[in-house]
């Protein structure tokens, strides 16, 4: 017998003898969620964690790491591939194209409340 098992008879034997009926009930075991059985080297057949890179696996052009599947050796193209050089310069211009953006909307939204009041 466990020390939690005797504990919890020995709680449940003072309470019975202060007169207070208790039931102990035993809960099932809960099965493994999805996900959960696959082990580090067993994953999809290749026998490593996806993401891992192992002996066999080299790099044949130096480029970013992508973001698919757990830092996969894919190569990145588009927006991120490369870091701009004038970083501050590209926030500042992103900063007033919102600005000029949210401003036209607002415009947008004014000439139809005023074409819907000239239509009345």
């Amino acid at each position: 017998m466990t020390a939690s098992i005797s504990n919890l008879s020995a709680i449940a034997a003072d309470l019975n003898a202060a007169g207070k009926e208790v039931t102990v009930t035993r809960l099932r075991t809960r099965g493994p969620r999805k996900g959960e059985t696959m082990q580090r080297n067993s994953q999809h057949g290749r026998g490593a964690a996806m993401g891992s890179v192992q002996g066999n696996d080299r790099q044949t052009a130096s480029h970013a790491v992508g973001a698919g599947k757990g830092l996969t050796i894919t190569r990145q193209v588009g927006i991120g591939a490369q870091m701009v050089h004038d970083l501050d310069g590209v926030k500042r211009r992103a900063a007033a194209q919102y600005a000029a953006d949210r401003r036209a909307a607002a415009r947008d939204r004014l000439m139809e409340k005023v074409d819907f009041a000239l239509a009345l």
